[in-house]
């Protein structure tokens, strides 16, 4: 087997010493050259190349927003001692740099001696000034650059790459110039063993830059064209053999899997239809219950996305399919992601079964040890029918009699691992059911869960009103608790949501939930045990207390974490207070604005924050503003936070096999690669057992563990 030098360890990587190296493992899980070859640049700056004549004149005119470049001579330095507030006393740095149009002084504080034995007199140099005017002085009638970068090279046509670089790098002396620097290290040393994985009439065909040649560009591009070119092909790439993968397990799974057919419609789900249905259906959830009728009438295993924004009815979908199941002899359960929704599901659907006399039991991690023994004994010996419950539904001591259907609400937050449990507990798979309250368009969707058939519910049930979200800053606090005073009045319930329980967890000072629920307790005096308390730190039993209290209107105040986020269903609840919203994500602060809306009354999410706020945080408080739409909402969020985890085992950022591309913002080219990569795999079915090297083990070494997780 021949050596590859991109297999070898960063610790040999000119430049980096063993410290670092280890900062680079733990931090970014960057270990080899190759490792360190796909950490692109997060984006790239113009970087003007100026006489000092030129610059001198850019800074007159305040014309100084970009990095520069200065090519020139250093011809003295200077260092002398200096007197600081300490007792210790401190070094300055002072170096002249000239070309044949002038001179500038350069001045160091730090570093000073690392400077004084990198910097050669009358060496041609280049000089890197950032766009900041803080490091741009005039003293004693000359133009002094504080700290400049220093740099033996010459950034060819103007590209300076900028690298993600964390607190923690930056303290051990890892800086963008760093990162520029051990990268051209790698590179030269590296360049002539990175091997080509593609086949030549894909490279033809598409008109692909070289791998070696776009993997080059993307840290130093030649060109604007250059630089288009190189992210073309690696995000090609990347989304080539992601498709790829899917295939692959879609082959590999050829045979669907048997199960039971539950070929009639019973006593049960005719009595609950015709007499306890709480709202009449839309005719999307009569559409999209047929199609999950038809699914479950099959001796074949159901795979059915059922996806539809917060608030349009899944709920109640997934009761009828529960229904349907014990009516054929078999049992159900609903796997949510938090105790609280497991909760209000439990309530809820108990309250709406009390009539027809269905057995239903609540199982998370808060059940008490003698509960869990009688469920465990009650569910195997089938005497409860329906099982609710978070993951611990997933234990291996949940075993049923015989468990047809599986629901898993919000799929997104459990982990494929988490899924396949739940095929064991039965001989034959039972069918599943998976919701989500996140839009996905509709090929991104075929490309995040293989070969699901997808369930789409667009329309919201009769009487809903469009929810008004409106921004206040802290200083307009007193409108919004007339807003709240108001809504009270007319019988309404308040959702009041804090990013932080108490203080002593509370980093960035944001409002906490203790500290706040004191203050609305003195705010409304005539309301001091009407406002309740949730949150994550709270025992089942407290949890459920509250939440029962608010369901009967009880409570009219509940002050929360983000514990609400998902599934709670008050009809009578019109407004929402997000405290620090800006601190939320978008698809988070939808979520929450979910919450109400959910009867006929007109609703508000009131939107919270300090007057200072991010960028960032401007933009996803002004979506929210613009829009309820709830695919629009999840583009955004996509855009701002990465596509997650295409296996479902992180839930946040971008991808072990996505380092380039994103499946929101490259969704053409992602349709563009789909067909490319069905007719390689029609034509190369067995490509993994073929001699082309280089492409099989990219897809081993990249791709192997989504591929087995997917299958």
């Amino acid at each position: 087997m021949s050596y590859n030098i991109l297999e070898k360890s960063i610790k040999y990587l000119k430049g980096v010493n063993l410290k670092k190296a280890r900062l680079f493992n733990i931090e970014l899980n960057i270990h080899t050259y190759e490792d360190l070859l796909f950490f692109y640049p997060k984006k790239y700056i113009s970087c003007s190349i100026l006489n000092i004549s030129e610059f001198k004149s850019n800074i007159e005119k305040n014309n100084n927003n970009k990095i520069i470049q200065i090519l020139g001579k250093i011809t003295s330095i200077e260092e002398k001692e200096v007197h600081l507030k300490t007792p210790k006393k401190g070094k300055i740095l002072t170096a002249r740099l000239e070309d044949h149009t002038g001179f500038i002084e350069l001045v160091w504080f730090q570093k000073t001696n690392f400077f004084k034995k990198n910097i050669k007199k009358n060496v041609p140099i280049v000089v890197l000034v950032f766009g900041n005017v803080n490091n741009v002085k005039w003293f004693q009638q000359k133009i002094q650059i504080i700290h400049p970068n220093i740099q033996k090279f010459r950034l060819e046509n103007n590209f300076y790459p900028i690298y993600s670089i964390s607190k923690k790098f930056k303290e051990n002396g890892i800086n963008n110039l760093f990162m520029i620097n051990i990268l051209q290290n790698l590179i030269e040393e590296s360049k002539n063993d990175i091997k080509e994985i593609f086949f030549q009439d894909i490279i033809f065909k598409k008109k692909l830059m070289t791998r070696k040649e776009a993997l080059i560009q993307i840290h130093f591009p030649k060109s604007s064209k250059e630089l288009f070119q190189a992210q073309y092909r690696l995000k090609f790439e990347e989304l080539f053999f992601l498709k790829l993968s899917i295939l692959l397990s879609k082959n590999r799974n050829t045979t669907s899997f048997h199960s039971y057919p539950f070929s009639k419609l019973g006593r049960n789900f005719y009595k609950f239809y015709k007499y306890f249905l709480p709202f009449p259906l839309t005719e999307e959830q009569k559409r999209v219950f047929k199609e999950i009728r038809n699914d479950l009438k099959k001796p074949i295993q159901m795979n059915r996305l059922l996806q539809g924004d917060v608030g349009c009815g899944k709920t109640i979908i997934a009761i009828l399919s529960m229904l349907i199941a014990l009516d054929n002899g078999f049992q159900s359960c609903l796997m949510v992601p938090t105790e609280v929704l497991a909760i209000q599901h439990y309530s809820s659907i108990k309250k709406m079964f009390s009539e027809i006399g269905i057995q239903i039991a609540l199982l998370t991690s808060s059940t008490s040890n003698k509960r869990r023994e009688c469920i465990y004994h009650n569910l195997f010996t089938g005497k409860i029918s329906i099982l609710i419950g978070t993951h611990t539904l997933i234990q291996d001591r949940v075993l049923f009699q015989n468990l047809g259907l599986a629901i898993i609400d919000e799929q997104q937050r459990f982990g494929v691992e988490q899924r396949a449990k739940i095929w064991g507990k039965n001989e034959k798979p039972p069918h599943i059911l998976i919701m989500t309250a996140t839009p996905i368009p509709r090929t991104l969707a075929m490309t995040l869960y293989n070969d699901l058939k997808i369930s789409i519910i667009k329309e919201f049930p009769t009487g809903r009103k469009p929810i008004k979200t409106v921004h206040f800053f802290n200083k307009m606090r007193y409108k919004v608790f007339e807003i709240i005073q108001n809504q009270i009045l007319k019988g309404r319930q308040i959702y009041i949501v804090y990013p932080t329980i108490e203080e002593k967890y509370n980093k960035n000072k944001y409002q906490n939930l203790i500290k706040g629920y004191h203050i609305l307790k003195e705010k409304f005096k005539n309301l001091e045990d009407k406002i309740g308390i949730l949150h994550g730190k709270m025992t089942s039993q407290e949890k459920n207390i509250q939440m029962i209290r608010f369901l009967r209107g009880e409570t009219k105040i509940m002050v929360s974490t983000t514990v609400i986020e998902v599934g709670v269903d008050v009809p009578n609840a019109s407004v929402i207070l997000i405290e620090n919203a800006d601190c939320f994500g978008l698809s988070q602060l939808h979520q929450l604005r979910g919450r109400v809306g959910r009867g006929i009354h007109q609703s508000y999410c009131i939107l919270m924050t300090n007057d200072k706020i991010s960028i960032e945080g401007h933009f996803r408080i002004k979506k929210m503003c613009q829009t309820n739409n709830g695919l629009e909402i999840a583009k955004e969020d996509l855009k701002l936070r990465g596509s997650g985890d295409l296996t479902g085992t992180k839930q946040s950022g971008k991808t072990y096999y996505l380092r380039i591309a994103n499946l929101i913002k490259d969704y053409q080219l992602m349709k563009e690669v789909i067909p490319i990569a069905k007719n390689f795999f029609y034509k190369n079915p067995n490509f993994l057992l073929t001699h082309e090297t280089t492409t099989k083990n990219h897809f081993y070494k990249y791709y192997r563990s989504f591929w087995l997780r997917i299958s």
